[in-house]
């Protein structure tokens, strides 16, 4: 991995770090300020145009979620070129959401522009896969 690739995934990393803690505020720092946003969540209703649209999707998380734990990925790819690199990352998930612990695997495929020197989220998509196997969603 060259220096660029390695900043775009320690920049998705970080932002990860930032989630698990609940940290709003560190998360949308990962986010940009200066390009269109498009991110996609697990959810069929979750899709983001806006830093207020994605602020308000954290605040929901986190006021449903307790106690989210990363755990070490699977698989990750990471390219970078000039202002735009993509971070592909899978990883398992788990945390605390209405009285049970959840346990799954989240998948994420990110662009990052390049905003004075640092990897910043403009869009994205997360899934949860379903078991091998299943063709029913």
């Amino acid at each position: 991995m060259n220096k660029s690739q390695e900043a775009a995934m320690n920049a998705v990393m970080s932002f990860l770090e930032s989630y698990s803690k609940k940290d709003v505020e560190s998360c949308m720092s990962a986010i940009t300020t200066n390009h269109p946003i498009l991110l996609m969540g697990t959810n069929d209703n979750e899709v983001f145009r806006s830093a207020d649209e994605v602020r308000d999707a954290f605040e929901r998380d986190f006021a449903n979620m307790d106690d989210i734990r990363w755990e070490e990925f699977r698989f990750s790819r990471a390219d970078a070129s000039g202002s735009l690199a993509t971070v592909i990352i899978e990883l398992p998930v788990s945390y605390r959401s209405e009285g049970s612990e959840v346990r799954t695997l989240f998948r994420y495929a990110l662009t990052l522009v390049n905003e004075n020197g640092a990897w910043k989220i403009c869009s994205g998509v997360a899934s949860v896969p379903f078991q091998s196997g299943s063709y029913r969603f």
